[in-house]
C-alpha cells in the first residue's frame, strides 16, 4: 500500500512538471513581448531594462507600422519590469535584477532558439 501511494505521488508530480513546462512554453510563445525579449537577449550576456524596452518598442512599431510614443515606451517598460522579466526569471530562462534593472541570460531552451531564429529569418 505504501509503495502504491508513493508511486501515485511521483506520477502526479511528474505530470504537474510536464504540464508546467507546457504552460511555460505556451505562455512564452503567446506573448509577443516575451518573444521580443528572448529574441533580443538570445546572443547577449547582459542587457539593461532600458535597452530591452527600446528594442521591444522598436519591434512593436515595426510590426504594427506605428510610431512609438513616450507613453507607449513607458507602458512597455512597465510590462517588461512587472510581468515579462519576472516570469522569465521564474522559469529560469534569464536572470532579472530589478534593482540594477539588468537582465542576464541563462540557458534559453533550444526550441525557443530555433523558433526565434526562424522568426528572424522572416523579418
Amino acid at each position: 500500500m505504501d509503495n502504491e501511494w508513493l508511486r501515485a505521488i511521483l506520477e502526479t508530480t511528474e505530470e504537474v512538471e510536464r504540464n508546467t513546462a507546457a504552460d511555460h512554453l505556451l505562455w512564452v510563445l503567446s506573448d509577443r513581448y516575451t518573444r521580443y525579449v528572448l529574441a533580443s537577449v538570445v546572443d547577449e550576456s547582459t542587457v539593461t531594462l532600458e535597452a530591452l524596452t527600446d528594442v521591444v518598442a522598436g519591434l512593436e512599431a515595426a510590426e504594427t507600422g506605428s510610431i512609438v510614443t513616450s507613453s507607449d515606451h513607458e507602458r512597455i517598460r512597465l510590462w517588461l519590469y512587472h510581468v515579462v522579466l519576472p516570469k522569465l526569471d521564474d522559469v529560469g530562462y534569464l536572470e532579472f535584477d530589478s534593482e540594477a534593472q539588468t537582465v542576464e541570460t541563462d540557458e534559453i531552451p533550444p526550441v525557443f532558439r530555433e523558433l526565434l531564429e526562424n522568426r528572424n529569418d522572416e523579418v
